[in-house]
């Protein structure tokens, strides 16, 4: 099934992703969560700002508000990417390989398609790890009563970025050059930050609620 753009309603999506083929999947799924995170964290950052109670905190409510609404979008290109990135590994693998030649460029041409899988999902992890961020600012600074919705944000971009983390590591494992090594390593340091605000969030939630 192809998978739908990032114009599509979430019953396309879930749709697309439930139908037995192999693309789109987990990663187009952990984008998708993403961008939900993104989209709650917009919602509370939107509250907070309209709330005079919650001056102090307008100008950074704006900013994070303005930050998340780029980051559900961009989130969203990237679950149509992720398809389209896993389409291009499994073409890589489908060339001929009847001679040494055809296996070197066989080779060669999967190589580069992992890595370029690889790296939509590290945008992911990148983007997924800044809406967490900005959760995280909602849990602590954002409207009272709707500290629930951003702890959601959180959780939800926490599973993004670990899905996303697993997927690099997957796509990685047979490649041993220096910049696949230097991928690998980049996403377990940045999935640790974001696991260690999921863990601040999660803390702070259960003092308040």
């Amino acid at each position: 099934m192809t998978a739908p753009d990032s114009s599509a309603s979430i019953q396309a999506w879930t749709d697309a992703l439930a139908a037995r083929s192999a693309a789109p999947a987990g990663g187009s799924a952990a984008a998708i969560a993403g961008s939900l995170a993104a989209s709650l964290v917009a919602m509370v950052a939107g509250l907070t700002a309209a709330r005079t109670s919650y001056a102090e905190a307008k100008p950074g409510a704006d900013a994070a508000a303005d930050r998340a609404g780029a980051l559900r979008r961009r989130l969203l290109e990237l679950a149509s990417e992720d398809a389209e990135a896993f389409a291009d590994v499994m073409d890589a693998l489908a060339l001929p390989r009847g001679s040494e030649a055809e296996i070197a460029r066989r080779n060669a041409a999967r190589d580069d398609a992992l890595k370029a899988a690889a790296a939509v999902q590290y945008e992911l992890l990148l983007l997924a790890g800044e809406t967490a961020d900005l959760g995280e600012g909602l849990v602590m600074h954002g409207l009272r009563s709707a500290v629930g919705d951003a702890g959601a944000a959180v959780l939800l971009a926490a599973a993004a970025a670990r899905s996303a983390y697993w997927a690099i590591r997957s796509n990685l494992r047979r490649l041993h050059d220096a910049e696949a090594e230097r991928m690998a390593d980049a996403a377990l340091e940045r999935l640790e930050l974001v696991e260690a605000v999921e863990a601040r969030v999660q803390l702070r939630m259960s003092e308040q609620l």
